[in-house]
């Protein structure tokens, strides 16, 4: 019996199974939801660093889809930018041959400057290699209106986290958390700035892999709390023990940012920047937009938040991701994905 799918995606490090990024762990929870509703799949890794150097991975995974094509009934690539040119179009190619269906998910938020500053034959390779795919799934909405003339059949599969069985405490307590990559474009200078400008009895604890601009002793200038980097499984447990996530990115690359959904799954209100992406996810029920870069809003916007109004800014963060559930998404990528069984 053939399978229903050849997924083509990052897997874990092999030798780091605990460093994961976020398109990682958005493969990885698709493949956990085949295994929960019995979906038969096959699977290749793109992950570079799994194998030896880049062209060996690349002539693998070419190889590794030749080698499957007659075992499958749907090729299905999830992948970055880079993946678009290198293997989306020849996996294209081989579906075609063999008369399979073929469908490709873009993971992050930036593809269209990405796009737009590609030079005219790189341009061409994406334009057709999304024209001729059966199905196109994008991250945010932004793309979606802006890919679908290429195909209509081009669909919005946000970012997605597992629904929790815990939530943060109805009793507000000044707690403030940010975790993520600790680096400039994530507004790490600015959250060390603010904290000198608040009481001591607020807190504001960093979780993240800290990049070549910071050191650990660099934090203890400033009242934040470094605490190193988590496992993307201790996320929720991690997050669970504070009252309002804080993400001031200014990053160009941010489309959907994952840990803004670990903060609705568990019930977290929102202080973020007002970027495209972060501003199709969340309400101003729930959260607090500020620009990127500026000191003062981002001081107020902790300020905000009180006994008074905190449980009600809670309730409606945990309403809002509903729309970021794995199993209502995923259920609903693969119910557009006609006879793949």
């Amino acid at each position: 019996m053939k399978n229903d799918f050849l997924f083509i995606g990052p897997r874990k490090l092999k030798n780091k199974v605990n460093k994961t990024g976020g398109i990682v762990v958005l493969f990885e929870d698709l493949l956990r939801y085949c295994d929960e509703n019995n979906i038969n799949y096959m699977v290749i890794d793109t992950n570079k660093s799994n194998y030896t150097n880049k062209l060996v991975a690349y002539l693998s995974i070419i190889l590794q889809i030749l080698r499957n094509i007659n075992k499958v009934k749907v090729i299905s690539l999830h992948g970055t930018a880079n993946d678009y040119l290198l293997i989306a179009p020849v996996a294209l190619v081989i579906s075609k041959i063999f008369h399979k269906p073929f469908s490709l998910r873009k993971f992050a938020g930036n593809f269209i400057e990405i796009y737009e500053e590609y030079s005219v034959l790189k341009q061409i390779i994406i334009k057709n290699t999304l024209k001729y795919s059966s199905y196109n799934y994008f991250e945010t909405k932004y793309l979606v209106k802006y890919f679908k003339k290429f195909n209509q059949n081009t669909f919005w599969f946000p970012n997605v986290r597992e629904k929790q069985n815990i939530v943060t405490s109805e009793t507000y307590k000044k707690r403030f958390v940010f975790l993520g990559a600790v680096k400039p474009e994530k507004g790490i200078n600015y959250l060390c700035e603010v904290s000198m400008l608040l009481d001591d009895d607020y807190i504001i604890d960093i979780y993240g892999t800290l990049d070549s601009s910071y050191t650990k002793e660099i934090f203890q200038s400033y009242k934040v709390n470094y605490n190193g980097s988590i496992s993307p499984t201790d996320v929720p447990n991690i997050l669970v023990q504070y009252d309002v996530l804080v993400l001031p990115t200014y990053w160009s690359g941010e489309g959907y940012p994952g840990v803004l959904i670990e903060a609705m799954s568990i019930g977290l209100p929102i202080i973020a920047t007002n970027l495209d992406g972060i501003r199709e996810m969340v309400t101003a029920e729930m959260s607090i937009l500020i620009e990127p870069k500026n000191l003062l809003q981002l001081k107020n916007a902790m300020m905000f938040f009180n006994s008074s109004n905190y449980l009600n800014m809670s309730k409606k963060s945990l309403k809002q991701f509903e729309y970021f559930d794995t199993d209502i998404q995923t259920k609903l990528f693969f119910d557009r994905i006609e006879n793949y069984a």
